[in-house]
Order: structure tokens, then C-alpha cells, then sequence
């Protein structure tokens, strides 16, 4: 099995997983692919079933404000299935801020779909501003998992492209 953790091209990290497709925790086909690339901040996950692809693309925004002052949001939206369908979908948003005192990204805010039909748009709960002068980055992050016949994808997972506000 390929496992091809990142790819420099063009100063821009694309990474492909390829990883095995569950169910109920147990291996069923050796075939599912989870992508992610942070050039346009989109993932999908890939089921296979039989000699069938299923699979979603879920496009993750970058956070925004709708006002000047107000909250900041993470928002992402499906743009794409596969024919056949998968039966159902679940995508996770969640706002990341950089923390400056270990370098790691932390979600401040969360929303998940549950398993549902594979449309629709997802939107965080707004992070309150508290404008102080000290500017943080913030991001979006996907994450999408497939379902079909009763098999489940690896989840894939992107992140969008930053945002630094003072927030």
C-alpha cells in the first residue's frame, strides 16, 4: 500500500492518504483515499466498495466576519459527490487559532453534522472578538468521511488558508 504523507509542488503542500476502508472497525477493502490540500482549502474523502468510487468534496472557507466588529466564523459547504452517492456524509468544521506559545493549531470552535445527506453548508458558532491590538491566524479545517453500503472512507481532512485578525 502507498502512503504518501506530503508533496512539495510549487511551494504549496498537497498531501494524499492513501488508507484502508472500515467498518465497524474492521478492514473490509484495502482501497479508500483521503486527500487534502491546503492550496484551496478543499478535502475529500473516497470510499471504494466493490469496483465502485464513491466519494464527496467539502470546500472549506476561509474565517471571516460578517460586520467589521462582530464574531468570527468557519464556514465550509459541499461542491461535489460522486455518481453512484454515498449513502451518507459527515463533515466537521472547526475554527483553529495558531497558539504563539507552542506553534500548534487549536480549534476554538466546532461544528459537526452528524451522518446526514451529503449537502448543505456547515458554520461554526461566532468566536467573540475582543479587540486588544494583538493579532492572531486563524484557520478553517474540514473534515469529511463517506459512507456507503455500510462501509466507511478514512476521513479527509484540509485546511483552509489562513486569516491574521485581531481577535
Amino acid at each position: 500500500m502507498t502512503d504518501t504523507r506530503s508533496i512539495f509542488l510549487g511551494g504549496k503542500l498537497k498531501a494524499r492518504f492513501v488508507v484502508p476502508l472500515l467498518a465497524a472497525g474492521a478492514l473490509l477493502v484495502p482501497a479508500a483515499t483521503a486527500s487534502a490540500t491546503t492550496d484551496d482549502g478543499s478535502g475529500r474523502a473516497v470510499a471504494k466498495a466493490s469496483s465502485v468510487y464513491v466519494w464527496c468534496t467539502f470546500l472549506g472557507e476561509k474565517p471571516f466576519q460578517v460586520t467589521h466588529n462582530g464574531p468570527l466564523f468557519a464556514q465550509g459547504h459541499y461542491t461535489g459527490c460522486s455518481t453512484p452517492p454515498p449513502d451518507k456524509c459527515r463533515a466537521q468544521v472547526d475554527l483553529q487559532r495558531l497558539e504563539a506559545y507552542d506553534g500548534h493549531w487549536h480549534a476554538v470552535k466546532h461544528k459537526d453534522s452528524g451522518w446526514t445527506k451529503c449537502s448543505g453548508r456547515l458554520t461554526t458558532p461566532g468566536l467573540k472578538c475582543v479587540h486588544d491590538g494583538h493579532k492572531e491566524t486563524y484557520n478553517t479545517q474540514v473534515t469529511l468521511q463517506v459512507e456507503y453500503h455500510g462501509r466507511f472512507s478514512e476521513p479527509g481532512i484540509a485546511d483552509s488558508h489562513n486569516t491574521v485578525i485581531d481577535c
